[in-house]
């Protein structure tokens, strides 16, 4: 039976972004003519492939199977197209970038533009774990994240180092002092991101590691809406240093207690054949 490769690359994208939302925005297609793609490869070939679990989708086992090959044959296409740049001595084609923080990618990807004007770019954005996911998944390229965990898959560039902060309401009782302990935070609610965020795993353990725990935390799905939170009043946010946002109702307070700085690292796979755009990349940070 003839393979349908428009129906396998729906498959692949719901399957590796978690979602047909997702999934749909990175294709540049309409969620329900992804939906359609996915099915028909589902009806054609009499299988489940995929369930969805709430806003999300999780794998069968045999869509476990099918990620698997599919991720194999993307690599090789891409491998192809890098051939092929290659022979034409030509920079083009699109850059996939991932960052755990849109700031964080500005200066590398300023640089890349201006060198590479023939190649456009798509920016996720996402926590540290999603975005190191994507990588490995290969639909993202290169990624900025600050999650140091080793991968055999994966080489780690390391882009630079900055504080963790915390931040209040101007009228907050915390505002005028401009410093903050690791205590002040078991006296007033804490905002931090979700599960995932390394943000929140370097909060967690400084806290942990003074034996102290918050009686208080709202959790919050991206860094937006920290800042949203902390406006509106509900309690104390904390952010990497390069992620507060110069805003006069909210006051930066810098803690009193050692806490190890984040480190931000450039990731990307470990393929016997580099992208060339890739390699494109690792000069504008001063890698090769």
């Amino acid at each position: 039976m003839p393979m349908n490769l428009t129906h396998l690359r729906a498959f692949h994208f719901v399957a590796t972004h978690g979602s047909y939302v997702a999934a749909a925005a990175a294709a540049k297609v309409s969620q329900p003519t992804l939906s359609e793609q996915v099915r028909l490869l589902e009806r054609v070939h009499g299988v489940h492939l995929l369930q969805r679990a709430g806003r999300s989708v999780e794998l069968t086992p045999l869509g476990r199977k099918l990620l698997a090959v599919t991720a194999s044959l993307f690599a090789a296409e891409l491998e192809a197209e890098t051939v092929l740049a290659r022979a034409r001595n030509v920079m083009q084609g699109e850059l996939r970038f991932g960052t755990d923080a849109p700031i964080n990618a500005v200066g590398v990807l300023t640089t890349f533009r201006r060198l590479n004007p023939g190649v456009s770019i798509q920016l996720v954005s996402g926590n540290s774990a999603d975005v190191r996911r994507r990588v490995l998944a290969g639909t993202v390229d290169v990624g900025i994240i600050a999650d140091e965990t080793p991968h055999p898959d994966l080489i780690a560039r390391v882009l630079g180092t900055q504080d963790l902060v915390a931040f209040v309401r101007q009228d907050h009782p915390l505002a005028g002092s401009k410093v903050i302990r690791l205590r002040d935070l078991v006296d007033h609610p804490l905002i931090i991101r979700e599960i995932g965020s390394v943000t929140r795993r370097s909060i967690e353990t400084a806290l942990s590691a003074a034996q102290l725990q918050p009686e208080e935390v709202l959790e919050t799905d991206s860094r937006e809406a920290v800042h949203a939170a902390v406006i509106a009043g509900l309690g104390i946010g904390v952010i990497a240093e390069d992620e507060f946002n110069d805003d006069p109702r909210l006051v930066l307070l810098d803690f009193v207690d050692p806490i190890p700085p984040i480190t931000e690292y450039l990731v990307f796979r470990r393929d016997k054949q580099r992208s060339h755009v890739v390699d494109a990349v690792l000069g504008c940070v001063g890698g090769g």
